[in-house]
Formats: C-alpha cells, sequence, structure tokens
C-alpha cells in the first residue's frame, strides 16, 4: 500500500496518469485513490477514474492498471487534466 495523506487520499504511483480499470474494460486518469473505513473496521481503497467524457467511475484500486497508449493517439497532456488544473 502507498502513503496516505491526513486526509485520507493514498499518494497512487499512477495518479494523474491514463490508466485501464480491469472490472469494467473503461479507460481514464486515475484522479485519486480514497481511502474508506467500514464499520466493521474494513478500510477499503477506491480508485477515481474520469475518461475523456468526464463523467467519473470508481473501482477497487486493486482493478487499477497503466493502459497501454494505443499508436496514433498522444498521451494525456498534464495541462488538460482537470485535477491538475484545480492543483495549480
Amino acid at each position: 500500500m502507498n502513503a496516505v495523506g491526513h486526509d485520507g487520499y493514498e499518494q497512487h504511483p499512477l495518479l494523474h496518469k491514463r490508466v485501464r480499470d480491469i472490472a469494467s474494460r473503461g479507460e481514464g486518469e486515475l484522479t485519486a485513490v480514497t481511502h474508506e473505513m467500514h464499520s466493521d473496521g474494513r478500510v477499503v481503497r477506491v480508485a477515481h477514474i474520469r475518461p475523456k467524457s468526464g463523467i467519473e467511475w470508481t473501482t477497487s484500486a486493486d482493478n487499477v492498471q497503466a493502459a497501454l497508449q494505443p499508436a496514433g493517439l498522444p498521451a494525456l497532456p498534464p495541462a488538460e487534466s482537470p485535477a491538475r488544473a484545480a492543483e495549480q
């Protein structure tokens, strides 16, 4: 597991990179990995993924892998990332 800030956000190595959700086969930018505490004491890692359409979905962080960049498509530029824009 990666380091987690006091705000519950994990510093995931694929953060702000193009990823694939192996459960849905959807691809997009990994915008956050949060930790949710459940009443039975379990901590669930939740990945937040935003595709080009802008409508985010969540999945288990264990379902996230780096997406292969298809030939002829440019990598997602950091300047176009809404999460990156909010950080600046």
